[in-house]
């Protein structure tokens, strides 16, 4: 197939279509409904045998995936990866060039309440009609439930999520939902690092609830998280200066995918918000089936995790004035 022309296509969400793209539903996963059993990573069998010194690519059939080391999603040359041949009925990826997401939208925080009770919905978080009130509003006790059964759900689940990192926007919901959630599962090889980054927070709006608190205040309360990756300003000037309408964070939405293809991490869980999401998955489905296109781009309900594969079609290279460098600074 040539080369893709469109930047909107420069990197490819793998949703059940049938014929187009694959989801984690096609794979024989439970589907994700509000709180169900979320999708888990793809494993091969178990190890069969073997000695003790045998190379992995000997046993490499029989080693689940968690056990094989990631191997990044590109080599270090530019390429392009995308082949679809509508006639044959299926699309073909690497599984070095592609990423298990696991994206859940934090639960319920005391803003969401608030928006729900208002009669002017969301335009009551605005400064001008509820002030400072719910700024970087934190869970209520209904969204420490929600974090409470998603873990439980998470541990039961026949298919073990092995992730190998935990990405977070820097507002206090997310956090909160990160930790009490996929931060708090006991995984079998070793806890996964969390990561705190601008690029998934929510669209930043007039409402003060979308604004973080100082940055030392967050590090403070949050030592497993990393905040290395966020604007290292104590204030949210990212807030004070800059106001997005869609166009502006559908863009950051791509510049976060193109920085979660640049991490060396396959299976990754992303803990953002539902603004954020509706923007991102908006550009994506088009030409998929009509229920496979709803399913992809309706807004998730407080803390539902809903499971991606995600393939760019080429490398996006971190140096520089070299070809297929993107920058992944937001502002």
């Amino acid at each position: 197939a040539g080369m893709p022309t469109r930047a909107s296509t420069l990197l490819g969400l793998l949703l059940a279509t049938g014929w187009c793209f694959m989801g984690a539903a096609d794979i024989n996963f439970p589907s994700v409904v509000e709180l169900g059993v979320p999708m888990g990573a793809l494993r091969e069998g178990p190890d069969t045998g073997g000695s003790e010194g045998s190379q992995l690519g000997q046993r490499r059939n029989t080693v689940p995936i968690h056990r094989i080391p990631s191997m990044g999603s590109f080599p270090a040359q530019d390429s392009w990866a995308y082949s679809h041949n509508e006639d044959l009925g299926f699309s073909m990826f690497l599984e070095r060039r592609c990423k298990l997401i696991q994206f859940i939208r934090h639960a319920e925080a005391h803003h969401n309440v608030a928006e729900r009770e208002s009669e002017l919905g969301t335009l009551y978080l605005e400064e001008q009609h509820s002030g400072w009130k719910y700024w970087d509003a934190g869970l209520t006790g209904k969204g420490v439930d929600q974090c409470t059964k998603l873990r439980r759900e998470l541990t039961c689940m026949s298919h073990p999520l092995d992730c190998e990192l935990v990405v977070v926007s820097p507002l206090t919901r997310a956090l909160q939902t990160a930790r009490l959630s996929v931060g708090s599962v006991k995984f079998a090889e070793s806890q996964p690092m969390m990561v705190a980054t601008d690029l998934c927070r929510e669209r930043i709006t007039n409402c003060p609830a979308d604004s973080r608190r100082p940055l030392s205040v967050l590090k403070t309360e949050f030592p497993e998280v990393d905040f290395s990756q966020c604007m290292q300003t104590e204030e949210d000037e990212m807030w004070q200066d800059h106001k997005e309408d869609n166009e502006a964070c559908m863009k950051r939405g791509l510049k976060f995918l193109q920085w979660l293809m640049k991490r060396p991490e396959s299976r990754i869980a992303v803990v953002t918000h539902s603004g954020f999401l509706k923007r991102l998955f908006s550009q994506f489905g088009m030409g998929s089936a009509p229920d496979d296109k709803d399913e992809l781009q309706r807004r998730p309900a407080n803390c539902e995790m809903r499971g991606l594969v995600l393939c760019a079609h080429r490398h996006f290279s971190d140096v520089p004035g070299t070809e297929g460098y993107e920058a992944t600074e937001i502002y």
